[in-house]
Parts: structure tokens; C-alpha cells; sequence
């Protein structure tokens, strides 16, 4: 642990990938939390040169929630996902165009899955995210990844 002071409007964010400092406008609030981390609704998007091309989705207040994730257009090129009405509004209106997705990996003995039917969405101007759960959605909820590259 690093026992150099933080600043009053950053934090510190220990995880498994290191420790990062984390400056107060970096914080996405996610108003629903994230299902099964309903209590965590603040988070930061981290990431490296070593986690690259994954990020982690690492939670800065209430129980240590963490994700890694990937943008869902590296694991399929041609994704899309149509936000709703509804989704729309809770984020704020967007300018679809400067989102950001991510889509959750699972890391199994010997396969790497992520999750194309809920990916979370975050405005970027908002700092605002939710994972969306579309009942239409014809990606699968557990994707094999082969290679990112």
C-alpha cells in the first residue's frame, strides 16, 4: 500500500491490477448500481498498457466490486445496440455517437467469455452509466473470446 497523501478530490483505488489515483470528475455514477452490486453506484473505468485491450470497472465506494471489461466491438466487430426510449432518457440524452461500452469478461480455467446482451453503457459528459438489459437482444450472454487482435 502506498502511504503518500491523496489530495481532498481524488482517491485512491487499490485493485487487483495495481493502485490508482482517481480524480473526482473520473467517477462515473451509476444510479442502479450494477446488478447483484446494487449498493456499489460510483465507479472508475481504469486502465494499462498491461490490461490493454480489457479496462477494469472497479467500484470506489461501498464493497470492492471489480470488472474487467472490453470495449464489445473488439470481440464483435459489427455490434450494435439500439438504446431504447427509456435508456436514452436515464442517460441523459446522449449524442449517441460519444458513448462508451463496455461488455463484462469472465475469465474460466481455460476460456475467456464476455457478455454481448448486457453491455454497459456510460455518457462520457454526463459520467453517467447503467448496464442495459435489452430483451431483444440477439448477442449472447456468454461469447467466447479467441483473440482481440
Amino acid at each position: 500500500m502506498n502511504s503518500t497523501p491523496v489530495p481532498d478530490d481524488v482517491t485512491r483505488v487499490d485493485t487487483a491490477f495495481g493502485t490508482f489515483d482517481v480524480a473526482a470528475d473520473q467517477i462515473i455514477t451509476f444510479p442502479a448500481g450494477l446488478p447483484g452490486f446494487e449498493e456499489c453506484r460510483r465507479f472508475v473505468v481504469l486502465s494499462s498498457r498491461e490490461l490493454e485491450p480489457f479496462k477494469c470497472l472497479q467500484s470506489v465506494e461501498g464493497p470492492s466490486a471489480s470488472f474487467l471489461a472490453v470495449d464489445p466491438r473488439r470481440a464483435f466487430p459489427d455490434y450494435r445496440c439500439v438504446l431504447s426510449d427509456v435508456d436514452r432518457a436515464r442517460l441523459g440524452d446522449p449524442d449517441e455517437t460519444s458513448l462508451v461500452w463496455l461488455s463484462v469478461v469472465t475469465v474460466l480455467d481455460d476460456q475467456t467469455l464476455v457478455n454481448l446482451r448486457a453491455p454497459v453503457v456510460v455518457n462520457p459528459t454526463r459520467m453517467l452509466g447503467y448496464q442495459l438489459m435489452p430483451s431483444n437482444s440477439l448477442y449472447p450472454l456468454r461469447f467466447e473470446l479467441t483473440q482481440l487482435f
